[in-house]
């Protein structure tokens, strides 16, 4: 009689136990553009519940675009429902660890941590703001020039003898339209996401968008003017109004003779043009010799609250940016990865893009890489629209660069006054 209430005790304490070591952790992961990251983001997801079947991972509906994604964070953050994990876009570091209740890398990891994980400090700065990272490198890209060698050829020229620089590329689109009747010579991304491909002209010049601290726009300098006044070029020299979405399939439909856009959708690309024509990719040009390349793509943070959430988030940020993570994610897009033991491992991606030359061309750039640059104050997401709205204009030939400058700067000027 006396061994029946040990008996109840044991037993009663291995279920307890067992429901500890079987708890299931839910973390609800958000991540943008999904025409790009859809399919890598759910067999990263997959891979790492095999190997941590205790963390759930649930996906929310990915917005279009990481400015309206950002939206959604910092909306659903006022009541207490932002996503565990948020893979944001660059440009927007600032306003989410700002308004969004990112939780700073160093409360899981230092410095000499990170390096040991295998983190290039090149790419971990990206999520820096004041001193502080809030993110690590998830997908990393450059604007790239897309060309269909088929066009090339038929305009009488080779990828040997292709444009370095604007003026060229000008001339050998009205040299490819004219001499293939119906296709578009050259297409110029215009709408990506958070203004990147104008910013990438600002940068190519030598310019920035605006002051450090986020609160003062700059844009409308020499560097800022040459590029809306180049983008208007690109109209007048025949550009059709088309945005990104739309180009992307007219190019890889072989309608397109060179499409200036992201390196992210290399693999993609050559997926959706095998067997249709040869596709190469080219540099992107400088037009300075102080020129730089704006870095697109996303970087993971961790937005969760519990402390037990937060731990599985830093889990799952720390696969998706590990060596596995990055090779599937590297495999997929035309991203580049940013974690060494990734790239340094030959079972992996050692090797890997000495046999890919269209995606080594966005990767070869990534040493004249700055960064995506960040608004600060309430208005930063609203800022990127008001910039977008006047970028349309200017490319669609509703408006010259030259009036729409100053509209612009005055809108964002606006948008700026109570910025801290």
């Amino acid at each position: 009689m006396r061994m029946r209430p040990i008996v109840l005790i044991v037993g009663l304490s291995a279920c307890l136990f067992g429901s500890v070591a079987h708890a299931e952790t839910t973390l609800n992961v958000l991540y943008a553009i999904p025409s790009n990251f859809k399919d890598i983001q759910e067999k990263i997801a997959a891979k790492f519940q095999e190997e941590h079947p205790d963390i759930k991972i649930v996906f929310r509906a990915p917005p279009n675009t990481y400015d309206e994604a950002t939206a959604q964070v910092l909306r659903s953050s006022l009541i207490g429902d932002q996503p565990d994990v948020y893979f944001n876009g660059i440009n927007q570091v600032r306003i989410v660890a700002d308004r969004g209740k990112a939780v700073p890398i160093s409360a899981f990891a230092d410095k000499t941590e990170l390096d040991n994980l295998g983190y290039l400090a090149s790419m971990t700065s990206l999520g820096d703001v004041e001193g502080k990272s809030y993110g690590l490198p998830f997908a990393i890209s450059t604007p790239v020039l897309y060309v269909n060698e088929d066009l090339l050829t038929a305009a009488g020229r080779t990828i040997n003898d292709f444009p370095t620089n604007w003026e060229g590329i000008i001339d050998l689109g009205r040299r490819i339209a004219s001499t293939s009747p119906g296709k578009t010579g050259f297409l110029f991304g215009y709408n990506t996401s958070g203004n990147w491909l104008y910013q990438a002209l600002v940068t190519s010049h030598g310019g920035r968008m605006g002051a450090e601290n986020g609160c003062k726009a700059i844009f409308d300098d020499e560097h800022g003017t040459w590029a809306l006044a180049m983008l208007e070029r690109f109209t007048k020299a025949g550009m059709p109004d088309m945005g990104w979405q739309q180009g992307r399939q007219a190019f890889a439909a072989g309608e397109i003779g060179i499409y200036a856009e992201s390196s992210a959708s290399v693999a993609l690309m050559e997926r959706n043009v095998a067997g249709k024509f040869k596709m190469r990719t080219m540099p992107f040009p400088l037009a300075s010799g102080q020129g730089s390349l704006p870095a697109g793509g996303s970087i993971a943070m961790i937005l969760a609250v519990n402390k037990d959430k937060q731990r599985a988030a830093w889990e799952y940020v720390k696969f998706a940016t590990g060596p596995i993570g990055q090779t599937i994610m590297a495999n997929g897009t035309g991203y580049a990865p940013g974690n060494r033991k990734a790239t340094d491992d030959p079972a992996l991606l050692g090797g890997f893009y000495d046999a890919r030359p269209n995606l080594a061309t966005g990767v070869k750039q990534l040493p004249l890489m700055t960064g995506w640059y960040n608004w600060a104050g309430s208005n930063a997401v609203k800022i990127v629209d008001v910039i977008q709205n006047h970028i349309n204009d200017v490319a669609a030939g509703r408006k010259t660069a030259a009036e729409t400058m100053p509209r612009m700067k005055r809108d964002v000027d606006a948008l700026l006054q109570n910025c801290p």
